[in-house]
């Protein structure tokens, strides 16, 4: 697992065994295992890690999503989201069908259970199934649990690979515009914001497009299949669960748009105090040499407690109420149905 030790910045350090490692241990996540049990004898250190793999290198994620994005900046009509689609597709497809695997399969244990269900009831009668039949269901219920739990380690793995490659790739074209805006440019955006482009910003938009886009075409199928399965089951009493679930739509969309809302006040607010934050930090010496540091303080303060804090108390209150929601609602469904 450790080639040999490569010399980087004056610290030892060794190739990633990942990049070695065969199919069964990158299933088993099992080139792991060195790491965590050195780990588990004495603290880890940093010459304990392993070289950075080249596909993570800012220099070259870099230089793969800038060609894209010149592509676009010279059509005339840029589109970030091209230039993402156009550099990460083929990993983001990759982890869409992990997705589309463990959704697929799990909707395979519950018909492998009923059918379980329905060989033993009928065992020793004259409508009894072969006794292999039952090893079957036995068995097929064990691989269908293996293969749903190896592909959604799988999703959620290349998920953090793309988020990873995303947030370099965002963080380092902003840095890069900002070191070619001119003087004009630079009177419109604050270093705060700026920081807050390249910190929050960027590690928002990386979130959503490798978690939750795939949620976009995952959760309607999900729905469909389940209906399906449900209606072939309960036949039309599934409406009635449906019906539960229309009716909570409208309340859960209402609180999703006073999180945003309240979500976008918060990111004006921390704006504000990255902003006096930069000036007293600029002018750090005039600030101590005419004693204003009460009236700063003041003023960070202000922002912070009075605007910002009071802004993430109703943000919590109103995620709250949106995760109660969701989780009453399947109940709701089951107890309607």
């Amino acid at each position: 697992y450790y080639p040999g030790p490569l010399e980087d910045a004056g610290r030892c350090t060794y190739q990633s065994p990942e990049e070695r490692a065969n199919i069964f241990s990158r299933l088993a996540f099992t080139w792991m295992t060195p790491l965590l049990e050195q780990g588990y004898r004495k603290p880890l250190q940093m010459e304990d890690t392993w070289e950075l793999g080249r596909e993570y290198r800012p220099e070259v994620v870099n230089a793969s999503f800038q060609r894209n994005w010149q592509e676009e900046l010279r059509s005339g009509k840029p589109s970030l989201f091209r230039a993402t689609m156009r550099t990460y597709g083929l990993s983001l497809a990759l982890g869409g069908f992990y997705k589309l695997v463990k959704d697929l399969v799990s909707f395979l244990n519950p018909i492998l259970l009923s059918r379980l269900i329905g060989f033993v009831s009928r065992y020793n009668t004259p409508s009894a199934e072969p006794i292999e039949y039952g090893y079957f269901y036995a068995i097929s219920m064990f691989l269908v649990a293996t293969v749903q739990n190896v592909a959604f380690q799988q999703h959620w793995v290349q998920n953090q690979r793309v988020n990873c490659l995303l947030k370099i790739s965002y963080t380092t074209a902003i840095y890069r515009k900002t070191m070619t805006l001119s003087n004009d440019a630079r009177q419109k955006y604050s270093v705060g914001g700026i920081v807050t482009h390249m910190s929050v910003d960027s590690q928002r938009v990386a979130d959503f497009t490798a978690n939750f886009s795939h949620h976009l075409w995952s959760s309607p199928l999900q729905i469909i299949l389940a209906l399906y399965l449900l209606y072939q089951t309960l036949g039309w009493c599934t409406f009635a669960g449906v019906l539960v679930m229309l009716i909570s739509i409208p309340t859960s969309a209402r609180l999703s748009r006073s999180m945003r809302a309240l979500n976008k006040m918060l990111m004006g607010y921390r704006d504000q105090r990255m902003k006096i934050m930069d000036e007293v930090l600029s002018g750090i010496k005039i600030i101590k040499l005419y004693a204003w540091e009460t009236s700063f303080l003041k003023r960070i303060d202000e922002i912070r407690v009075k605007l910002e804090l009071s802004t993430i108390r109703s943000y919590g209150v109103v995620q709250s109420m949106f995760s109660f929601i969701v989780t009453l609602v399947p109940f709701a469904v089951s107890f309607s149905t």
